[in-house]
């Protein structure tokens, strides 16, 4: 069986002081009213996967007022569940300072491994903000594409974060060549840090487009209908020719103040029946193909590592008809863990509930009847 988690404790996080929830393999279904604290519980387990949240960018908005710190614990279960196969992984955070991430009481090398495997587990999230991805921004879908693969390979989460920082500081040396502060000679080696790591994150991403269009196109016949799904990449300078654009393009960057060309100016195109999905796309097709995309992930994942991540998926059957509930249940519950959230249990059929465990929550405060098997969530 594929790594799961057995429990959880957050304390000062979102709307919890101090709560502890465990949860099955299989399908977890945390049912209660708005506002309650369903969706901080899922940015929890996140949190505690990745030692990021996945809904900001500011984090210290997970610190519940007026506590100075954040910490959530969680217990994974490796292997075949044997009692001694158990990782104890602890993530702590105050603002302003340095985030504490351990695995069995010992010191995480760094964030990148920590949420690239090295708590033991790893997630796939769909919160309905997501829904960006297909119909926002290309850097929304730049981002979902570099999640994914940073979850795999520390050393990509790398060369993203440092590509990032070397296009910062070119573009803060175009400006001072344009206001006649420095030399244009200056900019030679900026390029050239620039389109080493542009090369390794183009690289990485051109070699995932091919197999994760593949998974989105099988989600979204199973989601959709018959209609062919497909993925492209938009580039704005071929993995090939990228030094030689990045030359042609110094006279007008420097104009501009900007680079214009590389991996930060790319877009992950979303097709349905050729039809760009951002563009064109209705709501709902906008939706299904979010859904698809994070599905797509799973797989992908799965494919990569041989283990399937957790699913976490906060108010996915609201906007669904009958049908694709159920389809998503029966996906839900065969999966190795998922965590699912909603308003009303109704969405879910009585014997799909009765194999499944059911987590209430009300304030902040985490409780649950005991399901078919005598079990309880605290």
């Amino acid at each position: 069986m594929s790594p799961h988690i057995r429990a959880l404790r957050l304390v000062n996080f979102r709307n919890y002081a101090d709560a502890t929830v465990l949860l099955s393999p299989g399908l977890n279904v945390i049912v209660g009213d708005n506002a309650q604290g369903k969706t901080n519980l899922l940015e929890a387990v996140s949190f505690a996967a990745t030692g990021s949240t996945p809904r900001t960018s500011t984090e210290s908005e997970v610190v519940r007022w007026p506590a100075e710190f954040a910490r959530t614990e969680m217990r994974v279960v490796l292997g075949d569940g044997a009692r001694g196969d158990e990782r104890a992984v602890a993530v702590g955070y105050a603002p302003g300072q340095r985030k504490r991430l351990t695995v069995d009481d010992v010191p995480a090398e760094s964030l990148s491994s920590y949420a690239a495997g090295g708590a033991g587990v790893r997630t796939v999230t769909f919160f309905p903000d997501d829904l960006r991805i297909v119909k926002g921004a290309p850097s929304d879908r730049r981002e979902y594409l570099d999640g994914l693969l940073s979850t795999l390979r520390p050393s990509y989460a790398r060369a993203v974060a440092e590509y990032a920082r070397a296009v910062q500081q070119r573009n803060q040396l175009l400006r001072r060549i344009r206001d006649g502060l420095s030399s244009g000679k200056t900019l030679q080696t900026w390029d050239t840090k620039v389109v080493d790591l542009g090369t390794r994150v183009l690289q990485g991403r051109a070699a995932a487009v091919g197999p994760l269009g593949d998974f989105f196109g099988s989600a979204m016949r199973a989601l959709y209908g018959s209609e062919k799904a497909g993925m492209g990449y938009s580039y704005s300078a071929p993995l090939e020719g990228y030094c030689e654009a990045l030359t042609e393009a110094r006279d007008a960057d420097v104009e501009r103040g900007t680079t214009s060309v590389g991996p930060h100016r790319d877009d992950l195109e979303l097709l349905l029946g050729g039809m760009d999905l951002t563009t064109y796309g209705s709501q709902g097709q906008q939706r299904l193909a979010t859904l698809a995309l994070k599905f797509a992930a799973r797989e992908y994942v799965r494919d990569a590592t041989g283990e399937d991540p957790v699913l976490l998926f906060d108010d996915v059957m609201s906007e669904l008809d009958g049908r694709r509930r159920e389809y998503l249940a029966e996906y839900f519950q065969e999966s190795t863990q998922a965590v699912i959230s909603t308003t009303n249990l109704e969405y879910f059929e009585e014997e799909l509930l009765s194999r499944s465990r059911v987590i209430r929550i009300s304030g902040g405060e985490i409780s649950s009847p005991a399901d078919s098997s005598g079990k309880r969530d605290v």
